[in-house]
């Protein structure tokens, strides 16, 4: 992906900023799951971080979590998990905002997830998930004007 995150001529590197989604819509871990699956629908998104009473992010909850054991035609072997917490991911790697998009997703790969909050600190403010990625190089975005431009932002 290097040819896609490094403009050649500029040397500009696309980073986790440029194209993460902000602000992020998050769920809380004592959420049931079928509003959490709602959100997630409401909104078209694949996956939410989950925050822990304190406000920290503690995981993530991907549609999958949602629906596994969801569907069963013995009823005795449905999940009984009600909360995001009992089915959630544990977070990955958080990665920061000024990181190169090449390191965001080599990290997502390594852990084989489809989306990872983006933190300032300890303040959670974007994810960057594979669709990201992909509209990237697919539009073949090399610089992050161009990707201001494709979402309407000032360059």
């Amino acid at each position: 992906m290097d040819d896609v995150q490094t403009d050649a001529v500029t040397g500009v590197v696309l980073t986790a900023a440029d194209v993460m989604s902000s602000p992020v819509v998050t769920v809380r871990a004592d959420t049931p799951i079928a509003p959490a699956a709602a959100l997630l629908a409401s909104h078209g998104f694949t996956a939410a971080p989950v925050l822990g009473r304190d406000g920290n992010v503690v995981g993530m909850v991907t549609e999958g979590d949602l629906v596994r054991g969801r569907f069963s035609s013995d009823a005795a072997e449905a999940t009984t998990a009600v909360l995001v917490d009992d089915v959630m991911t544990p977070p990955p790697a958080a990665l920061c905002p000024d990181d190169d998009l090449a390191d965001v997703a080599a990290a997502m790969v390594a852990s084989d997830v489809r989306s990872v909050p983006i933190m300032d600190g300890a303040e959670l403010v974007g994810v960057v998930t594979w669709r990201d990625l992909l509209r990237v190089v697919a539009r073949h975005e090399r610089t992050p004007e161009q990707v201001r431009r494709r979402r309407g932002l000032r360059a």
